[in-house]
C-alpha cells in the first residue's frame, strides 16, 4: 500500500510548496494591515497647547479681543475633552471675570455668573481636590447672588452653598489668587441683609486679604465699602487713596486695572 500511496502523497507536498507565498512576497505585502492607533498623549498635547493660549489671553483678558480669543480656544478644548478638569475651571474662570464686570447690568450678572457657578460645579466632579473648581464655582454663585438680589438669594439657600464652597477652597489652598479667598469671605459678611451683616468678620477677612498682598486693590475697595457704611469717611477715603496708587502689574494687571477704575471713580464723588 505505501509503494501505491508514495507518488500521490509527494505530489501533494510539491503542491502545497509551490503555492504557499515565501516570507515577504508580494502576497504578504498585500494582506490588510491593521490600522495604526494614534498614541494616546497626541490629544492631551493638543489640548495643552490650546490651554496655554487660554491662559495666555487670560493674562491680557482687558486688551480688545482677547476675550474673544479665549472664547474660541476654550470651546475648542471643550470639544477636544468635555469633561477634562483643566478645562471646565478655565470655563468658569472665563465666566466669572465676565459676570465680575462692575457696570455689567444685574440681568447679565446673574446669568453670566451662573455658567460660571455651573461650570465649577463640574470642574469639582471631576477633581474635588484642587481648588480652582471650588474657588470659581463659588465666584460664579456670588455674583449670580447680587445679580438677583440678595434676598432672593438666600431664599433659594445660596448662603450655606456659597460658605461650604468657599471653605472647601480656603482649606486645599489659602493663599489662591492672591488673597482671592479671603477677598471674598470680606464681601460676602458685608452684602448680608442685618441680622447676618457682621463688620467685623468682613473687615477681619478684608485685612487678612491685605495681610497676604498688600497691593490687592480689589480688597482695598472693598474695604472703603465697609468704612463707609460704618461711618469711617477718612478710613473709607484712605482705602480708595490706597487701591488707586501704583502701577498695575504687581499680581494681575487686568484686575488691577478694573479695580483702580472703580476707586478712582468713588474718589471723584463729592
Amino acid at each position: 500500500m505505501l509503494t501505491i500511496w508514495a507518488p500521490m502523497v509527494r505530489a501533494l507536498l510539491l503542491s502545497a510548496l509551490t503555492l504557499a507565498p515565501a516570507s515577504g512576497s508580494p502576497a504578504d505585502e498585500a494582506a490588510p494591515q491593521k490600522p495604526a492607533v494614534p498614541a494616546p498623549e497626541a490629544p492631551r498635547q493638543g489640548l495643552e497647547a490650546l490651554l496655554a493660549q487660554v491662559d495666555q489671553a487670560y493674562a491680557r483678558r482687558d486688551e480688545a479681543g482677547a476675550m474673544d480669543e479665549m472664547r474660541a480656544r476654550l470651546d475648542e478644548a471643550e470639544k477636544l475633552a468635555p469633561n477634562d478638569y483643566e478645562v471646565l475651571w478655565r470655563q468658569a474662570r472665563h465666566f466669572f471675570w465676565l459676570s465680575d464686570d462692575p457696570s455689567l447690568p444685574n440681568d447679565q450678572k446673574s446669568k453670566l455668573g451662573k455658567k460660571g457657578w455651573d461650570y465649577g460645579e463640574r470642574a469639582i466632579a471631576a477633581d474635588p481636590s484642587r481648588v480652582e473648581g471650588w474657588h470659581y464655582a463659588a465666584a460664579g454663585m456670588g455674583n449670580y447672588s447680587l445679580g438677583i438680589g440678595i434676598f432672593r438669594a438666600l431664599g433659594e439657600g445660596i448662603e450655606g452653598k456659597f460658605k461650604d464652597h468657599l471653605s472647601h477652597a480656603e482649606k486645599i489652598a489659602p493663599g489662591f489668587e492672591n488673597g482671592g479667598i479671603q477677598t471674598a469671605w470680606g464681601r460676602f459678611w458685608y452684602k448680608l441683609p442685618w441680622p447676618k451683616y457682621d463688620p467685623k468678620k468682613s473687615e477681619k477677612a478684608l485685612l487678612a486679604a491685605i495681610g497676604m498682598n498688600p497691593d490687592n486693590v480689589r480688597a482695598h475697595v472693598y474695604l472703603a465699602d465697609l468704612y463707609r457704611s460704618e461711618h469711617r469717611s477718612k478710613d473709607a477715603q484712605a482705602e480708595l487713596a490706597r487701591a488707586a496708587e501704583g502701577e498695575p502689574g504687581r499680581y494681575d494687571a487686568p484686575e488691577e486695572r478694573r479695580w483702580q477704575a472703580v476707586a478712582r471713580q468713588e474718589l471723584a464723588k463729592p
